[in-house]
């Protein structure tokens, strides 16, 4: 009941006081279950995600594919529930695990063996919340926080010095919310962009890993034994 009230409520001014008021009961009742803000707010993002997040069906057959739509999937919740998913610092709930798992077992029938089908999942799952979590800060403080420090950094220099820095950062314009160069996409296409290309680097990359460990295998095999 105490989560249900919380999650009706508005993230960004939930309190405990508030969940008592619509709960009807005394503020003393709710903080038996539940120690502070800080918790509650941990509580319904783990039931928010968990709720959208257990319905998404990873596809069999192509473990590329599958790879592509789960970091797809979480991304998409991850910026639906904006607020909540800017308060993530752990794993929230059995329910974010169940797509996770099915990942898991695309990976295994693939040929991946338990230890690289174990480091694929949390490289994947860590760059679609490092993304997601990028455009929530950009979208709140207008830029993001890292983009402010580079320029503010560069502008402290010379202009001849870290000019390769200095010509990629002028087109990283759609995280910070500056007027884009005339031949780059609108700052959705641009972010859509990015996030597409991490995930083929790592589809690219698991692809290299994996016909490396089937040659070594392979050759493993073909080897005379003595």
């Amino acid at each position: 009941m105490v989560i249900d009230a919380a999650i009706a409520l508005d993230p960004d001014t939930l309190t405990l006081q508030a969940v008592a008021d619509r709960l009807g009961a005394d503020r003393k009742a709710v903080s038996y279950y539940v120690s502070g803000r800080e918790e509650l707010l941990e509580l319904v993002t783990a039931q928010a995600l968990a709720a959208e997040l257990e319905h998404l069906r990873i596809p069999e057959g192509s473990w590329q594919e599958a790879v592509r739509v789960y970091a797809r999937g979480v991304r998409r919740v991850l910026l639906r529930e904006a607020s909540l998913s800017l308060l993530i610092d752990r794993l929230p709930g059995a329910g974010v695990l169940v797509p996770a798992d099915a990942l898991l077992a695309r990976l295994l029938d693939a040929g991946f063996d338990e230890d690289r089908a174990s480091h694929a999942l949390t490289l994947i799952t860590r760059v679609v919340f490092s993304n997601a979590k990028d455009i929530l800060f950009a979208a709140r403080f207008a830029r993001h926080p890292t983009v402010t420090e580079v320029q503010r950094i560069l502008a402290e220099l010379p202009d001849d010095r870290l000019p390769h820095l200095r010509r990629v950062s002028a087109r990283q314009w759609s995280l910070d919310g500056t007027r884009p160069p005339s031949d780059t996409p609108s700052p959705g296409d641009a972010q859509e962009s990015t996030f597409e290309l991490e995930l083929e680097f790592i589809v690219a990359g698991l692809e290299r890993l994996r016909a490396r460990s089937t040659g070594a295998a392979n050759s493993a095999a073909r080897r005379p034994a003595n």
